[in-house]
């Protein structure tokens, strides 16, 4: 599928799985990863992801199981990586206006609150059934054109409101960490 260069992995992402995702019981959402303005670190932020996403057989086998055999785990992502740990919280608090208003559109009566954990660099198993609401809402007008946006746009909001999406609907989450 030829997508236009507008909202990075996420919005390409909503859009495929929109018509999808009822056919399906898991997912894994992977992309190329890279940073403008850090590009080595970018490189082994993406390979990081990788390797604890898709690493081996072994990885992908543990967290087939881990959904299998616990009917409340919605969604598995990797730690944060050490080389953005500073970024990450720096980042969080320009996007709550973006959280904020995806809670808005997604959730009945339910605020966002505190910031929390989130899958840094956007790559993650889910149980669809925990996240379905994204695909049902049409969120492509809020999406800017490619500017090199670094924080505080919807792509850098979704992100972050995977886990309340997973909350909200009764899951549960777990960071998984691969030693090299």
């Amino acid at each position: 599928m030829i997508v236009e260069n507008k909202g990075r992995d996420i919005l390409p992402f909503l859009n495929q799985i929109k018509t999808k995702y009822r056919f399906y019981k898991y997912l894994c959402h992977i992309h190329t990863k890279r940073s403008l303005t850090e590009p080595k670190i970018g490189i082994l932020w993406r390979n990081y992801l990788f390797d604890n996403l898709l690493g081996d057989i072994n990885i992908v086998s543990e967290i087939i199981y881990d959904f299998d055999n616990n009917e409340k785990l919605g969604f598995l992502f990797p730690e944060t990586y050490y080389g953005i740990i500073i970024q990450f919280y720096r980042l969080t608090k320009g996007t709550k206006k973006w959280m904020d208003f995806l809670a808005s559109k997604l959730f009945k009566n339910y605020r966002v609150g505190k910031l929390c954990d989130f899958p840094a660099g956007n790559m993650f198993w889910a149980k669809l059934e925990a996240i379905s609401q994204i695909f049902i809402y049409n969120f492509t007008d809020y999406f800017p054109e490619e500017g090199d946006q670094t924080n505080e746009t919807i792509m850098h909001g979704i992100e972050r409101i995977w886990l309340y999406l997973v909350k909200f609907n009764n899951f549960y989450y777990k960071t998984i960490f691969k030693y090299f």
